[in-house]
Protein backbone atom coordinates (compact mmCIF):
# COMPACT_ATOMS: atom_id res chain seq x y z
CA UNK A 1 0.00 0.00 0.00
CA UNK A 2 1.05 3.76 -1.02
CA UNK A 3 -0.07 6.71 0.81
CA UNK A 4 -2.56 8.33 -1.79
CA UNK A 5 -4.28 11.50 -1.53
CA UNK A 6 -6.18 13.99 -3.36
CA UNK A 7 -4.68 17.02 -3.95
CA UNK A 8 -4.91 20.21 -5.96
CA UNK A 9 -2.45 21.71 -7.71
CA UNK A 10 -1.26 25.18 -9.43
CA UNK A 11 -1.11 25.37 -13.19
CA UNK A 12 0.47 28.81 -13.68
CA UNK A 13 0.56 30.49 -16.71
CA UNK A 14 3.21 33.21 -17.40
CA UNK A 15 5.41 34.71 -20.16
CA UNK A 16 8.32 32.77 -20.93
CA UNK A 17 10.96 35.34 -20.22
CA UNK A 18 14.39 34.98 -18.76
CA UNK A 19 14.39 34.99 -15.00
CA UNK A 20 10.35 33.72 -14.57
CA UNK A 21 11.38 30.91 -12.82
CA UNK A 22 13.02 33.09 -10.28
CA UNK A 23 10.05 35.37 -10.07
CA UNK A 24 7.53 32.62 -9.68
CA UNK A 25 9.21 30.92 -7.14
CA UNK A 26 10.75 33.98 -5.42
CA UNK A 27 6.72 35.38 -4.81
CA UNK A 28 5.97 32.05 -3.41
CA UNK A 29 8.34 32.37 -0.59
CA UNK A 30 7.79 35.99 -0.18
CA UNK A 31 4.23 34.85 0.46
CA UNK A 32 5.76 32.22 2.97
CA UNK A 33 4.53 28.91 0.88
CA UNK A 34 6.61 26.04 0.63
CA UNK A 35 7.16 24.18 -2.96
CA UNK A 36 5.76 20.33 -2.38
CA UNK A 37 6.66 19.21 -5.86
CA UNK A 38 7.04 21.28 -9.30
CA UNK A 39 6.93 20.92 -13.00
CA UNK A 40 8.41 23.79 -15.57
CA UNK A 41 7.61 23.54 -19.39
CA UNK A 42 7.72 26.48 -21.65
CA UNK A 43 5.47 26.31 -24.96
CA UNK A 44 5.42 29.41 -27.55
CA UNK A 45 5.60 32.73 -25.76
CA UNK A 46 4.43 30.77 -22.47
CA UNK A 47 6.41 29.63 -19.54
CA UNK A 48 3.93 26.82 -17.73
CA UNK A 49 4.82 25.85 -13.76
CA UNK A 50 2.37 22.79 -12.13
CA UNK A 51 3.40 23.60 -8.77
CA UNK A 52 2.05 21.62 -5.74
CA UNK A 53 2.38 23.67 -2.15
CA UNK A 54 1.39 24.07 0.69
CA UNK A 55 -1.08 26.82 0.89
CA UNK A 56 -2.90 26.69 -2.53
CA UNK A 57 -4.66 29.86 -1.72
CA UNK A 58 -1.54 32.04 -0.42
CA UNK A 59 0.31 30.56 -3.43
CA UNK A 60 -2.72 31.49 -6.04
CA UNK A 61 -3.48 35.20 -4.59
CA UNK A 62 0.26 35.96 -4.58
CA UNK A 63 0.91 34.94 -8.15
CA UNK A 64 -2.29 36.69 -9.83
CA UNK A 65 -0.70 40.17 -8.25
CA UNK A 66 2.22 39.59 -11.06
CA UNK A 67 -0.73 39.00 -13.34
CA UNK A 68 -0.16 35.10 -13.81
CA UNK A 69 -3.31 33.34 -15.37
CA UNK A 70 -3.88 30.41 -12.02
CA UNK A 71 -5.98 27.26 -12.69
CA UNK A 72 -6.27 24.97 -10.28
CA UNK A 73 -6.52 21.29 -11.32
CA UNK A 74 -7.68 17.98 -9.28
CA UNK A 75 -4.28 15.29 -9.00
CA UNK A 76 -3.71 12.59 -7.57
CA UNK A 77 -0.82 12.22 -4.69
CA UNK A 78 1.96 8.97 -4.14
CA UNK A 79 4.02 9.35 -1.20
CA UNK A 80 6.40 6.29 -2.21
CA UNK A 81 9.95 4.24 -0.97
CA UNK A 82 12.50 6.37 -3.06
CA UNK A 83 14.32 3.12 -4.21
CA UNK A 84 14.82 1.46 -7.53
CA UNK A 85 11.20 0.39 -9.45
CA UNK A 86 8.63 2.07 -7.10
CA UNK A 87 7.81 4.14 -10.27
CA UNK A 88 7.60 1.48 -12.60
CA UNK A 89 5.53 -0.16 -10.26
CA UNK A 90 2.78 2.86 -9.99
CA UNK A 91 2.77 2.66 -13.78
CA UNK A 92 2.07 -0.56 -13.62
CA UNK A 93 -0.61 -0.31 -11.86
CA UNK A 94 -2.48 2.33 -13.39
CA UNK A 95 -1.68 0.33 -16.86
CA UNK A 96 -3.38 -2.62 -15.40
CA UNK A 97 -6.81 -0.99 -14.26
CA UNK A 98 -6.93 0.87 -18.03
CA UNK A 99 -5.87 4.64 -16.58
CA UNK A 100 -4.13 7.16 -19.09
CA UNK A 101 -2.06 9.28 -17.33
CA UNK A 102 -2.20 12.71 -18.80
CA UNK A 103 0.88 14.01 -16.92
CA UNK A 104 2.97 13.14 -14.25
CA UNK A 105 6.28 14.87 -12.05
CA UNK A 106 7.60 14.26 -9.13
CA UNK A 107 9.62 15.23 -6.17
CA UNK A 108 12.62 13.33 -4.05
CA UNK A 109 15.55 14.57 -2.26
CA UNK A 110 17.25 10.75 -2.78
CA UNK A 111 16.56 10.25 0.91
CA UNK A 112 13.35 9.30 2.45
CA UNK A 113 10.30 9.20 0.58
CA UNK A 114 9.46 10.17 -2.67
CA UNK A 115 6.21 12.05 -3.94
CA UNK A 116 4.53 11.79 -7.09
CA UNK A 117 1.80 13.60 -9.08
CA UNK A 118 -0.60 12.57 -11.48
CA UNK A 119 -3.19 13.77 -13.34
CA UNK A 120 -5.33 11.05 -15.34
CA UNK A 121 -8.30 10.55 -17.56
CA UNK A 122 -9.92 8.59 -14.13
CA UNK A 123 -8.50 10.19 -11.12
CA UNK A 124 -11.09 8.62 -8.97
CA UNK A 125 -10.10 5.45 -10.11
CA UNK A 126 -6.31 6.14 -9.90
CA UNK A 127 -6.75 7.03 -6.04
CA UNK A 128 -8.95 3.70 -5.70
CA UNK A 129 -6.21 2.05 -8.15
CA UNK A 130 -3.38 2.92 -5.96
CA UNK A 131 -4.77 3.24 -2.00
Amino acid sequence: MHNVSMDTELHVITPNDPGILGRVLGTLANAGVNLRAISVFAHDKEGHFRLLTSDNKKAEAALRTLGYKVKVNKVVVVEISDRIGAGAEIGALLGNAVIDVDYSYGSSSGKGPALLVFKTNNDKKAYETLR
